[in-house]
């Protein structure tokens, strides 16, 4: 029960530290006026959705739409649920309660027949069933969709009891094709010499990462032995494509799909530190503390990774095609969450420490030595493709993945102190 107690009173602690409402720019760090700017609600039938555009170009920052795509979609309607559903844990705001009502509602109006997720909306409300990265399959926007919806079942309102219902009623119904994923899939494969799981080279490492964090959720609310032994499943998955130790490359890595490693969306130590407090399992701790340990300031020290492949030769794991570039908000945020899911779990100070190190990208700490994030705007710009590219646009992933970064940063005392000290 050690690391249960350390995570409770370490919450406890980050909770009382951080009171500040997002309404309230001027005081804080973190300024949600830009997500406020990209979000729209819009009716279909006598309901109301919240959307959150998806691009929003410089210099003027109007929001644009895409003639294949659509003008918002689930995966980041999903993020921005997440933002407020911690934010409102945060602080009680009305205005945040409205948010997840009106996004909630998006999410679940989304849900196809058969339990995944559609996930770009259309200009004339129509949902986008076309689009590849649209179809109603086990992919991105449905389990960001089961994680987002997670979130909202987590907060206690008596005004959100009949939402939670639908909710959980929306995630019961992918329940099932959840928990026969893997299922008898343990077998493996050799991709230049790297031992990798079967069915991790479909579903990814990545995409698995998502999934847990939704449901670990899930399982503190209503538990099942399905559940857990799905958890089990997916996170002893993820252990086998970690690699490397405290002085061996790639330092405790989780792959991302296959044998690469790419930084953007890479959520597995998070998932599994976060899945292994709810199950106690000391296994999922302890390789997530691994990589955070060990990977993340290696990382650092080479300012920052893009990804990389990794390949087996004379008994050694070597990397290939290692890229720096692009870095973008949404390669920080999984990293910042773990490495403050690792200090609350742990209550080793070191944690929080990395996270504000890697918090600073957004404030100049980065290979361009651009401000990537904005507090009078809350801007935070799209990416940096070498030291001298810069992409000044400001489209709903990069503004909520920093929004989330910050959140969790202004949380605690010494990551903030940490990311203050370092921002340039």
């Amino acid at each position: 029960m050690k690391w249960n107690m350390l995570y409770v009173s370490g919450f406890l602690m980050l909770l009382l530290s951080c009171s500040t409402s997002v309404d309230n720019a001027e005081d804080s760090l973190l300024n949600a006026s830009h997500l406020e700017h990209l979000y729209q609600e819009v009716e279909v039938g006598d309901t109301l959705l919240g959307t959150v555009w998806i691009y929003c170009e410089a210099p003027d920052y109007k929001v644009v739409g895409d003639e294949d795509e659509g003008f918002t979609c689930v995966d980041d309607v999903a993020r921005a649920l997440v933002f407020y559903c911690r934010q409102y844990q945060l602080d009680g705001a009305p205005a945040a309660l409205e948010k997840i009502r009106s996004l909630t509602e998006f999410i679940l109006y989304m849900q196809a027949e058969n339990g995944y997720f559609y996930n770009f909306l259309l200009p004339d409300k129509q949902i986008n069933r076309q689009h590849r990265n649209s179809q109603a399959i086990p992919n991105w926007w449905s389990w960001r969709a089961f994680w987002a919806l997670s979130e909202v079942n987590l907060l206690e309102s008596d005004a959100l009891m009949e939402l939670q219902s639908r909710s959980l009623a929306a995630m019961a119904a992918l329940l099932p094709e959840i928990e026969q994923l893997c299922l008898g899939q343990e077998d493996t494969i050799e991709i230049d010499g790297v031992k990798i799981p079967q069915c991790l080279t479909r579903v990814g490492a990545d995409q698995m990462g998502v999934l847990m964090i939704g449901l670990a959720n899930h399982y503190r609310i209503w538990p099942s032995a399905a559940a857990k032994a799905a958890m089990l499943r997916f996170g002893n998955l993820l252990l086998a494509v970690q690699f490397g130790d405290q002085d061996t490359f790639p330092y405790g890595a989780f792959m991302s799909w296959q044998n690469n490693w790419h930084a953007w969306g890479n959520v597995q130590a998070y998932a599994l530190l976060h899945a292994g407090r709810v199950l106690q399992h000391p296994p999922f701790i302890e390789a997530g503390l691994k990589e955070v340990k060990y990977y993340y300031p290696y990382c650092l020290s080479r300012g920052l990774i893009s990804g990389f492949k990794v390949v087996s030769q004379s008994d050694s794991l070597l990397m290939q095609d290692g890229r720096q570039f692009p870095q973008i908000a949404y390669n920080i945020r999984p990293m910042v969450y773990a490495s403050m899911e690792a200090f609350a779990i742990t209550g080793d100070t070191t944690y929080a420490r990395t996270a504000g190190q890697l918090a600073g990208w957004f404030f100049g700490d980065n290979p361009a030595h651009q401000q990537m994030y904005d507090q009078q705007s809350g801007r935070t710009f799209d990416g940096i493709g070498s030291p001298s590219d810069i992409n000044f646009n400001s489209g709903a992933e990069s503004t909520i993945e920093a929004l989330l970064s910050i959140q969790a940063i202004t949380s605690s005392p010494v990551a903030l102190e940490v990311l203050m000290k370092n921002s340039k």
